[in-house]
């Protein structure tokens, strides 16, 4: 799943917080990760977690498909 961030100094920490949910990230750009989640609905939880925590990092997600926000 691929996730964008509308501010890319937010990458590493979202990257981090992903990973220690037991997510493997890689980072595809500035401001672009690449999400291998178990699954969806588990990776839209762990964004709203995110959310919270870091209101002003808007994070779009991308599936190759359609975008949400999250």
């Amino acid at each position: 799943m691929q996730l964008r961030l509308s501010d890319p100094s937010y990458t590493d920490r979202l990257a981090t917080f992903l990973r220690s949910l037991g997510q493997t990230v890689f980072q595809a750009g500035p401001g672009q990760l690449e999400v291998a989640a178990s699954g969806r609905d588990e990776l839209m939880i762990y964004l709203r977690v995110w959310n919270v925590l870091y209101p002003d990092a808007d994070v779009q997600v991308g599936d190759g498909e359609d975008d949400e926000a999250a």
